[in-house]
């Protein structure tokens, strides 16, 4: 068991990594307690604007909510399928999991994780120099009953301390678009640094395919979203796309919404009013409203209903400043319960044009500008049937998402 965990930031590119502070176990309150480091305290970087106002004081998880950890280090915990890995290969090495805390986890995550937090002392395996997609096609099913620690182990680190329930996997790949590397070897010319994501088994056949022509229609839109591509597995294809968190050789310091207003991972307590408000709180500018509006009026009519909390995050770089993190999640999506996780106004179910104008006024957005980014994005999904089936979405699928746009158009 940890008892003490040091967390520090690292923005790459020949940065220092700055001391934030180091968790440790409160025996009275029976929970774990961050302290902020002295040197950062006195001055500090805004990694989280809406919370942490005062760096003199403990800073303990949300008890109200059953919060483990303070919201600010949620989003390096890994879940669905990163805890997956973690949980499996625990029991597969006989390890309690009575003996394994959220500390613990974040020690697994050590300095590899999503963002720009790190974790020591780590739990680490050393660098793959590549690594092969139909071997990880292969072990996927293999993941709840069948692996060996060892196979489930390099999954894990594979992972990257990602969220989502989808398999996935962090690397680098190369100009040529296939030969495939460790993501934590230095960053050399002709390399990227991608996530790589394929279909849950409860997923339809042509998910992949969807949520990769779901990129090119929000570009069509004009939304910023990163470089999508397909890759083929043995049997099946797999997502691709570029790591918004690192630029070049650089590392962002990342927050979703979920971490920024403490909320954990609950549906319909956010609504798209509140996310609106915190674009201007983090970002102060009125193109970032625009932005935020547009991915809503997107979800809508797309019917990308799980646009829950941890699928909107914010940016900050070494210089303290926040940006909007491109889109990334979207596809189709029934959503919990039929309905949007972030509500529009009050509306997840049907939200149609009251709501979508109601949200336009808050932010500010003057009737002409919000036509304007309606029309383009009712535009953009015109072009479904063409950009579907050249991404070789299936017809059903086609058809079926199709029938909903129509509908989701038609909504008061």
């Amino acid at each position: 068991m940890i008892e003490r965990l040091s967390v520090a930031l690292d923005f790459g590119e020949g940065e220092k990594s700055l001391q934030v502070g180091q968790f440790g176990r409160d025996p009275e309150r029976r929970n774990i307690a961050f302290e902020w480091d002295a040197g950062f305290a006195a001055s500090p970087l805004p990694l989280s604007p809406v919370l942490c106002r005062s760096y003199d004081q403990l800073l303990r998880p949300n008890g109200g909510r059953g919060a483990s950890l303070p919201s600010l280090f949620e989003d390096s915990l890994p879940d669905g399928w990163g805890r997956l890995l973690l949980d499996r290969e625990i029991a597969a090495r006989g390890i309690s999991r009575t003996k394994i805390g959220d500390i613990e986890r974040l020690a697994y995550v050590g300095r590899y994780g999503s963002g720009a937090l790190t974790y020591a002392p780590e739990t680490d395996n050393l660098p793959n120099e590549s690594i092969d997609l139909g071997w990880f096609e292969e072990i996927i099913p293999q993941v709840v009953n069948g692996a060996s620690a060892a196979d489930l182990s390099r999954l894990r680190v594979m992972s990257g301390g990602s969220q989502g329930a989808r398999p996935k996997f962090v690397a680098q790949i190369n100009d040529d678009m296939h030969s495939l590397r460790d993501y934590r070897l230095p960053l050399a010319s002709g390399w990227t640094q991608v996530l790589i994501k394929g279909r849950a088994s409860s997923d339809p056949v042509g998910t992949v395919e969807a949520e990769i022509a779901y990129g090119i229609l929000m570009r069509e839109a004009g939304i910023n979203v990163c470089r999508m591509f397909p890759l083929e597995g043995h049997k099946e294809r797999f997502l691709g796309t570029v790591r918004f968190d690192r630029p070049g050789r650089g590392r962002l310091h990342m927050s979703t919404v979920a971490g920024l207003l403490d909320t954990g991972m609950q549906h319909g307590v956010v609504d798209y009013v509140d996310l609106i408000k915190l674009a201007k709180l983090m970002c102060r500018r009125i193109d970032v409203v625009e932005e935020i509006f547009r991915r809503m009026v997107f979800n809508v009519r797309a019917l990308n209903r799980d646009d829950h909390v941890r699928n909107h995050a914010f940016l900050m770089n070494a210089a303290g400043e926040w940006s909007l993190a491109p889109a990334y999640d979207v596809s189709f999506s029934a959503g919990p319960g039929g309905e949007h996780s972030i509500s529009i106004t009050g509306d997840g179910r049907y939200p149609g044009k009251i709501a979508i104008n109601e949200v336009a006024r808050v932010a500010g957005i003057k009737p002409v500008r919000r036509d304007q980014i309606i029309d383009a994005v009712d535009s953009a999904l015109c072009s479904w049937e063409e950009i579907a089936g050249n991404c070789g979405v299936p017809d059903f699928l086609i058809e079926d998402i199709g029938s909903e746009m129509v509908i989701a158009r038609g909504w008061k």
